[in-house]
C-alpha cells in the first residue's frame, strides 16, 4: 500500500475510506480476513483514528464486520446471503438489459464492447483488475437502460455484489464468461429485449451458483 499524501483531516478521512473501500471491492482482502487498525495505519502513513472511522463506515455499508474483542474483518457472506444478492442483481440487471435493448444507440453499444475488450486486455495474473473491469462492464450496461432510479438502486447494490463476487476473482477472462458477455451484447445489438434479459439472467445465475457452491464447500 502507498502512503497517502493528504494532510487536512477531512482529506485524510476521505482518502483512507476511499482507499480501503477500493481495496475491499477489488478483492485485495479475502472474505473473513482480519483488518488490523495499527497495520493499516502504518502502511497508509496516517494515525489510527481515520482508519477506525473508515472501518466503521465500511461496517455500516455491510463490507466490514466489527467483532467485539477481535476488531474488524472483511465481510464473509453465507450462501443464503449470496443467493439474495444475486437474486436482486438478476432482477435489476435483467430489467436494465431489457430497457437498454430498446433504447441504446449503436455507438453506445460499441463503447460497451470496448469494455469487454478491456477485460481481456487486463493482465492474466491481475485478477482484481479483471474483476474491476468486469464490474464496470455491467455498470455501463445498467446505465444504458436510461433508467436513473434503476441505476441508483444498482449502485447501492454494487459494493455488496463486488465483495461477494471476490470469492471467485479468476473468472472474468474465463471462456464461459466471454460467451455470456457476447450473448448479452448480441441481444442488445439485435434490439431483442427479452433475449437481452434472459442472457443477463443466465450469466448472473451461473455466477450465483458458482459462488454458493464454493461457499458451501468452505472454499473461502
Amino acid at each position: 500500500m502507498q502512503t497517502l499524501g493528504f494532510r487536512r483531516p477531512n482529506q485524510v478521512r476521505e482518502a483512507v475510506y476511499g482507499h480501503l473501500k477500493d481495496l475491499l471491492l477489488s478483492g485485495r482482502f479475502a472474505p473473513g480476513e482480519r483488518l488490523s487498525e495499527p497495520l493499516l495505519a502504518q502502511e497508509l502513513g496516517v494515525s489510527r483514528t481515520p482508519v477506525r472511522e473508515a472501518l466503521m463506515r465500511l461496517s455500516e455499508e455491510g463490507l466490514v464486520e466489527l467483532v467485539p474483542g477481535k476488531g474488524a474483518r472483511v465481510k464473509a457472506f453465507t450462501p443464503e446471503e449470496v443467493e439474495e444478492v444475486y437474486g436482486v442483481r438478476a432482477l435489476l440487471e435483467g430489467e436494465a438489459a431489457r430497457e437498454a435493448a430498446l433504447r441504446a444507440m449503436p455507438w453506445e453499444l460499441d463503447a460497451l464492447e470496448e469494455r469487454l475488450r478491456a477485460i481481456d486486455e487486463a493482465s492474466p495474473e491481475d485478477y482484481p483488475e479483471q474483476m474491476r473491469r468486469d464490474l464496470e462492464f455491467h455498470r455501463a450496461l445498467v446505465r444504458l437502460s436510461g433508467n436513473r432510479t434503476l441505476y441508483r438502486l444498482y449502485e447501492d447494490l454494487l459494493s455488496t455484489l463486488a465483495l461477494a463476487r471476490s470469492a471467485l476473482p479468476t473468472l472474468s477472462q474465463d471462456e464461459a464468461t466471454r460467451r455470456e458477455h457476447r450473448a448479452i451484447l448480441m441481444a442488445l445489438r439485435r434490439k431483442d429485449p427479452e433475449g437481452a434479459k434472459k442472457a443477463v439472467e443466465a450469466h448472473v445465475y451461473r455466477f450465483r451458483d458458482l459462488v454458493v457452491a464454493k461457499l458451501r464447500k468452505g472454499g473461502v
